[in-house]
């Protein structure tokens, strides 16, 4: 097959996985591009995604710090019966984040998507 490639890149490997890479290669009897080039083609990824699922828990741990610097604010400002009315209210809502965050880090929900090279992730 005849085709102009003209895009180039450098690629960094640790020693074992330049050993790996150099085997593998040599024993396809492959150039190293045209290796790349049918691994690219015939490989597909397992990529998880985590962000649907932890984005509510990080929102309401943003939420608790935001809570807590302004509960700061009152008690530096001299207003400790206040500060402290506060984090009492603030208590059950930071164990319930808390038992949310125990449980996703016990059974995180992982939705694998196979990802092949010519689809958009």
């Amino acid at each position: 097959m005849n085709r102009t490639r003209k895009n180039q890149f450098s690629l960094r490997l640790s020693d074992e996985e330049h050993a790996l890479f150099s085997i593998k290669q040599r024993e396809s009897g492959l150039s190293k591009t045209d290796f790349l080039v049918e691994m690219l083609r015939d490989t597909s990824i397992k990529v998880y995604r985590f962000n649907e699922a932890i984005n509510p828990l990080y929102r309401k741990l943003q939420k608790i710090g935001v809570n807590l610097n302004q509960i700061a604010v009152t008690a530096n400002s001299g207003f400790f019966p206040e500060a402290e009315r506060y984090v009492f209210q603030m208590q059950s809502e930071y164990s319930a984040v808390m038992e949310s965050l125990k449980a996703f880090l016990e059974n995180p929900p992982t939705e694998a998507k196979l990802v092949k090279i010519n689809e958009v992730v």
